[in-house]
Formats: structure tokens, C-alpha cells, sequence
């Protein structure tokens, strides 16, 4: 009976062991609201190939904050949340289609904490293969390159004015 017992405890921890996530990358960010951060990943083997992860959050209430990110020119918007497990996101870097779940290399963003109008974010990278070069472009160590300066993407229209200019002027 101990042996048996035994012989469960010790195979259960060594599962235990084998199913937590290795991370090859962890990095702490913390931005201001519209501070952009970015991670900057190439995949070895394709030096021409650099690809980068920017995200920036925009709105923060006791316990929720929307974050945006833009990975391959793909928009995204979360809502992360403080509570219940909801603090955290994926993404998929490199997807491996053999063995999808356990050889892919993929990014983890936490939401981590808000103080006095600061957001805490760590970004694990997990990579088992080691198939990423990775780096991290944080905007307090220093600045980005040409960050945009505001969300503002379609320009304003001026109900004021016409909207239709004629086609030809007909004298």
C-alpha cells in the first residue's frame, strides 16, 4: 500500500514538472497610458524576416484595461482583467503544424498591476526549439523609432463644407 502511494507521489510530481511552460524570455514592461512597447522577433534562419509585437494600453477602470497590439499587421484589442484568472493573453509566433501544442513558440502577456496611472506588464516567450532571436524595445530605456503620435487614423470631416465637388464646371 505505501509503495503504491509512493509510486503515485513521485510520478505524479515528475507530471507535475513536465507540464509546466519553460520560458526562454521574460521581460517586465511598465508604460503610461498611449506608451507604446514593443518586442522585436526574428525567427533564425530568415535574417531578412524581422516581425515586431507593439502593444499600448488606452483605458483603465478598478480592475479591467484595454490593451491593443498589432503582430504581422493583425489589430488586436484584449480586455484584460485583474480578477479571476482573465490577466493574460496569447499569441502564437512561430506555429509548428506536427505537434502544434507542445512545439510552437508563443508569446504571454500578462497584465501584472496598475499603480497611480502606470500598467505593469511581464512578456514570457516560450521557444522550446530555440528558433526566435528576441528583443526587447522598451520605451523607457529607449525611445522607439518613429512611434505614432496619436490613434488617429481616418481625418476628421468638416460638416461644414461640401462634401460632393462636381464633376465638370458646365459654363
Amino acid at each position: 500500500m505505501y509503495f503504491l502511494i509512493s509510486f503515485l507521489l513521485v510520478f505524479g510530481i515528475q507530471d507535475l514538472k513536465a507540464s509546466l511552460p519553460v520560458f526562454q524570455y521574460t521581460y517586465k514592461f511598465t508604460l503610461k497610458k498611449d506608451e507604446r512597447a514593443s518586442v522585436e522577433i526574428q525567427e533564425l534562419g530568415y535574417d531578412d524576416k524581422v516581425q515586431n509585437f507593439d502593444f499600448y494600453w488606452t483605458l483603465f477602470d478598478n480592475t479591467n484595461i484595454i490593451v491593443h497590439s498589432k503582430f504581422r499587421k493583425f489589430p488586436r484589442q484584449f480586455t484584460m482583467s485583474l480578477r479571476r484568472n482573465l490577466n493574460w493573453v496569447t499569441q502564437t509566433l512561430i506555429p509548428d503544424y506536427t505537434n502544434p501544442h507542445i512545439d510552437r513558440a508563443r508569446l504571454i502577456l500578462e497584465f501584472n498591476s496598475y499603480n497611480k496611472g502606470e500598467a505593469t506588464f511581464i512578456v514570457y516567450i516560450e521557444d522550446k526549439d530555440l528558433r526566435l532571436a528576441v528583443k526587447f524595445l522598451d520605451p523607457r530605456k529607449f525611445p522607439l523609432k518613429n512611434p505614432p503620435q496619436n490613434n488617429q487614423i481616418v481625418p476628421m470631416i468638416n460638416f461644414n463644407e461640401s462634401q460632393v465637388k462636381p464633376l465638370t464646371n458646365q459654363k
